[in-house]
């Protein structure tokens, strides 16, 4: 993790209880659990707090008096619904909340996507709170656009968790991936693909996102250490038609590119280079199932490098807000682990799927979170 992302950590978080180290006794919806961390990865299947609730660097405990022991009223608030990583990830959170252990904690569930409009997702949020929401999940449109509605409903007892794109408060409980770090491996992948020298092809998501912003942070500082390497940047959007699109515009104007650093839609910017009949070219990429595909079928003519941003993110940030509303203790910034594979290390039917849609992103169960959804129970939800 750099040091720019702990020290934005660090600044946020200064009004909360105690430390909590890495073995740190942790308690979930499960009740109280061991000090200290398990000593093999669980099962998904199984909730592990102490393993599924690990803190972000020297993030802090955060604990609210109990509002009761459920059911409660929980609300999810997306934003931005243009890619197949957001609709996947609501119909993961529909299908989680149905399971027994969690349907049991909750009364009703609303789920709004507002678009990329900071005034929309505000309406939305106070809209979600005259509807006795007691509990907001928020994938925020930026950093700091629903902070005010936000710390106003913390201030009135309702629970906030924001999860993949972060909101800059120190009111708002974190869950997310390391995205600096996420940035930095792809871009030392390609430095060790390409020897240092050439020019790489910087596929961006969503611009004004934390998450596009922290990626391109960690490659930066890969990239930039390196004289021989050159690179440009395209907007993909997150989504396999843009990135398609900005992938061919570029390689018409540089044929020369020696890799692809891509951070979501990568087999649509793949499938631009098997279009335009280059040289494929070393890709570190996302985790949709149609790239994972592509890395087996094309593995005698490329080698590939996969990391995921999993949707069942947004599992993880039900159960913190379950927890908080129950008075139990959660890190104030709870980092999930980063589900990678290289070519080798793809098996079929667990971390990439023949069958499958190509733009199904593969993490769908998170090991010790008790995040064990499977493909037919996401794709029956409607949105």
């Amino acid at each position: 993790m750099s040091d720019v992302f702990q020290t934005r950590v660090n600044r946020r978080r200064m009004v909360q209880i105690s430390s909590l180290g890495a073995g740190a006794a942790m308690v979930g919806l499960g009740g109280y659990r061991s000090g200290v961390f398990a000593q093999a990865t669980p099962e998904p299947s199984v909730f592990d707090p102490a393993f599924c609730y690990s803190p972000l660097g020297d993030a802090e405990t955060v604990q609210y008096d109990p509002v009761g022991e459920g059911p409660f009223n929980i609300a999810l608030s997306n934003s931005f619904i243009g890619n197949v990583w957001r609709t996947q990830m609501i119909q993961m959170a529909q299908a989680f909340v149905q399971h027994d252990d969690i349907a049991s904690l909750i009364s009703d569930f609303q789920v709004n996507s507002s678009g990329t409009d900071d005034t929309a997702q505000i309406a939305a949020i106070e809209d979600m709170i005259s509807q006795g929401a007691q509990a907001i999940i928020v994938n925020a449109n930026t950093p700091g656009g629903q902070v005010n509605v936000l710390e106003q409903a913390r201030a009135d007892g309702i629970v906030v968790v924001a999860f993949d794109n972060i909101v800059e408060s120190d009111q708002v409980v974190l869950v997310n991936q390391d995205q600096v770090e996420m940035g930095r491996r792809w871009a030392q992948f390609l430095v060790e693909e390409t020897g240092g020298q050439g020019k790489i092809l910087m596929i961006n998501g969503v611009p004004g996102t934390s998450v596009d912003t922290d990626r391109r942070e960690g490659a930066y500082e890969v990239f930039d250490a390196q004289d021989g390497i050159e690179y440009i940047e395209v907007v993909g959007r997150w989504d396999p038609g843009e990135a398609q699109t900005a992938t061919a515009t570029a390689l018409a104007s540089n044929p020369d590119i020696a890799g692809v650093w891509c951070q979501g839609g990568t087999n649509g910017a793949f499938q631009a280079f098997l279009d335009a009949g280059v040289d494929l070219v070393p890709f570190a990429g996302e985790a949709e199932n149609g790239f994972r595909k592509q890395m087996l079928e094309y593995s005698d003519q490329f080698n590939g490098y996969s990391i995921g941003q999993t949707p069942a993110m947004v599992c993880v940030a039900i159960r913190v807000a379950l927890d908080l509303l129950q008075g139990n203790p959660v890190p104030s910034f709870v980092s999930m682990p980063l589900p990678e594979a290289k070519t080798a290390d793809l098996v079929e039917g667990v971390n990439v799927f023949p069958d499958a849609d190509d733009n199904f992103f593969t993490p769908i169960q998170v090991p010790g979170c008790g995040v064990d959804l499977t493909i037919d129970e996401i794709q029956a939800q409607e949105i």
